[in-house]
């Protein structure tokens, strides 16, 4: 039988966080998490009204998915072993990559303004920091994964996803250039290579090119074990990935997204599983080996897809 999210009492496994507390939902291994839109301004308000700068949405022990929001200023950080993706949703600031860190201050580094519509990836081991009045989605996830273990969300050899040392370069190792648009040879950065940053413009660039080759994958970064996508969809879809985590980040058109239907050879059964509305600014959690696609869309759908496997050690 079809059932939408909010039949299934799960239209955001958010309806048990209390926007702006110290919410945590734990990673689920049976169904998606929606977060519309209108989920995540409210956390905003809520979050500005308790003077908070950070709201963990999903929390999976090795990954996670947030909200931040800064007024003025943020001290720097490094993560050892932690990958970031940002997409900034509001504002406007300024963001500083490399160089080295002491007592919260970066000296050195790299520095680029940042807005609202631009995507950030930031590699674990580099240190990052950022002022202004900015608002963003902050996705990140562990990089230590044992060695040797098997890549799902990426197929490029010789990325073992060992944990990098920690980088004091002023700035990061040129990357290959690459032509806007899509079926390209190679990706346009590798998971290692530094800071990489998609303005706005460029990423409507890359929209445009992939309309005109009608290609449905752009690969943004390649990291082995993990990988960040532009993805177009005109056609209903359906994917299965038996070890790797998706995070959706919907960037424009509307469709209808189906988690958790049934598979018979093949194909997808009617009216099973759980349905979703999805429009530009909606984000989706997706765990491994579990069913999703599209089962409606307009010619014009365009998302975000991070990936990465959950093929930890265990503790």
């Amino acid at each position: 039988m079809r059932r939408n999210a909010v039949a299934a009492g799960i239209l955001f496994s958010l309806a048990a966080l209390r926007p702006g507390a110290q919410a945590q939902v734990q990673a689920p291994k049976d169904h998606a998490i929606v977060l519309p839109k209108e989920a995540l301004v409210r956390h905003l308000k809520d979050m500005d009204a308790k003077q908070l700068e950070s709201l963990r949405l999903v929390e999976g022990g090795k990954y996670n998915v947030n909200l931040r929001r800064i007024k003025a200023a943020a001290s720097g950080v490094v993560d050892p072993v932690t990958a970031n993706l940002w997409v900034v949703l509001e504002g406007s600031g300024t963001l500083t990559t490399g160089g080295v860190l002491e007592a919260g201050r970066i000296d050195g580094g790299r520095t680029r303004p940042i807005k609202t519509g631009d995507v950030v990836y930031i590699p674990s081991g580099l240190p990052h920091g950022v002022s202004g009045n900015v608002t963003w989605l902050n996705v990140r996830w562990d990089t230590d994964w044992p060695a040797g273990s098997p890549m799902g969300a990426g197929t490029l050899t010789g990325l073992t996803g060992d944990t990098p040392a920690p980088r004091t370069a002023a700035a990061p190792p040129p990357r290959v250039p690459l032509p806007v648009g899509s079926q390209q040879g190679l990706p346009y950065s590798y998971g290692g290579s530094g800071e990489a940053f998609f303005a706005k413009e460029t990423l409507e660039q890359v929209m445009a090119g992939m309309r005109l080759r009608k290609s449905g994958n752009t690969r943004l970064i390649e990291g082995g074990r993990y990988n960040i996508n532009l993805r177009w969809n005109g056609t209903p879809s359906m994917e299965i990935h038996d070890q790797t985590i998706d995070t959706w980040f919907l960037l424009a058109g509307k469709a209808t997204v189906n988690t958790g239907n049934q598979v018979v050879d093949g194909k997808r059964v009617a009216n099973t599983g759980v349905f979703n509305p999805a429009k530009p600014g909606d984000v989706f959690f997706i765990p491994s080996n579990f069913h999703h696609g599209y089962s409606e869309v307009s010619p014009d759908v365009f998302w975000l897809n991070i990936r990465w496997d959950d093929n930890y050690k265990k503790d």
